[in-house]
């Protein structure tokens, strides 16, 4: 691209990518953790850091580094999350570029920087106290949680660990939440799948096995909403099977559930209007309104829309189970204290 053209790429970057939608994308590659929503911000940390410092607002789609005094629009964010010029972040932005590939800025250092130390049976007593603090035993979490030591920048930590799919561990305690070695979703698949349970989080799944002594499913823990990516929606769906959905009572909980079930909603009048199911999700990257951009690649008129929003699916909100607490385990421990369980 010559000047002129940057300078229209960058104006429309700016314009229309949702920096939000870039800071989770750092999420899924295991540089940042999400978080959460505080007023009207979204903030974002290192995985070594106890509370995030990077604010996103969504509304005014800028972000702001706290602790580094630094921030703005996304290209600003491409420049120093990646590593990139100003000419190849709006390249990249802007699609020409096939491939992304997160080179954070980062001090040469001697050796890795987190190292795993020691992973055994948990049995550290502030860790079996927390783990009892939220309404799990010992023997419940055996099966699936280890207690892990690392070690970073010289200093040692120690955690509840639990394995997720990109060979890193996701880490809980009183005082620590994060992930290490990299982040990304848990599965786990108990018994003969005759259906599909998405949770927010580990202490959630852990909940349910303890609420219900369900078997026969196969549970996909997120380990952060903002794992639940339209490709992982797809993927589920293509399971054909029964999908419940137990994610937090909240505003965030609230969009990604209505969220899937709207993509449920498309992906099955897709199959029966013979539109296909394989999307093309790269085509709606930049995109607030992605099911509005999926309209107009399937090419289905805006009058159609509604007949899509009555179609009953396979995924279902599950929420109303626990609709007084925020999560599954919150539930639980209520559970508990009252003398329900």
């Amino acid at each position: 691209m010559n000047y002129s053209e940057v300078k229209q790429a960058a104006a429309k970057i700016k314009m229309e990518f949702p920096v939000l939608d870039y800071f989770h994308s750092l999420v899924r590659s295991g540089l940042l953790k999400y978080e959460g929503i505080h007023g009207k911000e979204s903030f974002f940390g290192f995985l070594d850091q106890r509370t995030g410092s990077i604010a996103v607002d969504d509304k005014a789609n800028v972000w702001y580094d706290h602790a580094a005094g630094k921030g703005g629009d996304v290209i600003a964010a491409v420049q120093e999350f990646e590593n990139k010029t100003f000419f190849e972040s709006v390249e990249s932005l802007s699609g020409t570029v096939p491939v992304r590939e997160f080179l954070p800025r980062q001090k040469p250092e001697i050796g890795p920087k987190i190292v795993v130390e020691k992973v055994s049976e948990i049995s550290h007593d502030a860790l079996i106290q927390y783990i009892r603090g939220r309404g799990i035993d010992l023997q419940d979490i055996a099966p699936f949680g280890k207690e892990v030591h690392w070690q970073n920048k010289g200093k040692r930590y120690f955690a509840v660990g639990f394995p997720n799919k990109s060979g890193g561990w996701v880490l809980r305690s009183s005082i620590f939440k994060g992930n290490i070695l990299g982040g990304g979703i848990s599965i786990q698949v108990l018994g003969a799948v005759k259906s599909i349970k998405v949770f927010e989080g580990w202490f959630d799944f852990l909940s349910y096995l303890k609420l219900s002594g369900e078997t026969d499913f196969k549970a996909i823990i997120l380990n952060s909403t903002a794992n639940l990516s339209m490709r992982l929606m797809l993927d589920i769906l293509k399971e054909r099977q029964k999908v419940e959905l137990y994610l937090d009572n909240d505003a965030t909980g609230e969009a990604y559930t209505n969220g899937f079930i709207k993509i449920a909603q498309l992906y099955q009048y897709s199959l029966q209007n013979g539109l296909g199911t394989d999307w093309d999700l790269k085509s709606l990257r930049g995109y607030r309104n992605k099911i509005c951009k999926l309209f107009t690649d399937l090419k289905i008129i805006s009058s159609e829309a509604k007949k899509i929003w009555k179609i009953q699916t396979s995924v279902s909100d599950q929420r109303i189970h626990y609709s007084d607490f925020e999560d599954v385990n919150e539930f639980l421990v209520a559970s508990i204290k009252n003398g329900f369980t």
